[in-house]
């Protein structure tokens, strides 16, 4: 039999077990929220069933569930390093809000400036 050589450096990581505690806290996490999943289901049904479309609020509120399942099973799987919610780090929707707000103020400034000048010339 071939003996398989176990390093116990690897094995006493503090980090990989850090990542286990993490990974038990989200699996339980993931149980709650498809609770809550099936929970909001039976809301929404009923939204369709008496005003024949969903409720956007509730709509809104899945999209972030959805995000976190991804997040949380890539994180359980292996598929990346980083932790999900509340540890997530979204830096790059806060520059897209940023952008649309000054490309706004931008337009906002022109029209004015464009209004002045057809005022002056009357």
């Amino acid at each position: 039999m071939n003996k398989i050589d176990i390093d116990k450096d690897e094995i006493l990581k503090s980090s990989k077990w850090i990542r286990f505690i993490f990974m038990v806290l989200y699996a339980f996490a993931i149980n709650f929220a498809l609770t809550i999943c099936v929970g909001l289901a039976f809301v929404q049904f009923l939204f369709v069933l008496f005003t024949s479309k969903p409720n956007p609020s509730i709509s809104n509120f899945n999209d972030y569930i959805i995000e976190f399942f991804n997040d949380s099973l890539a994180f359980l799987l292996f598929h990346t390093e980083q932790k999900p919610f509340p540890f997530k780090n979204n830096n790059t929707d806060e520059e897209v809000i940023e952008a649309e707000v000054d490309e706004v103020e931008q337009a906002t400034s022109d029209e004015i400036s464009d209004d002045i000048s057809e005022d002056s010339k009357s």
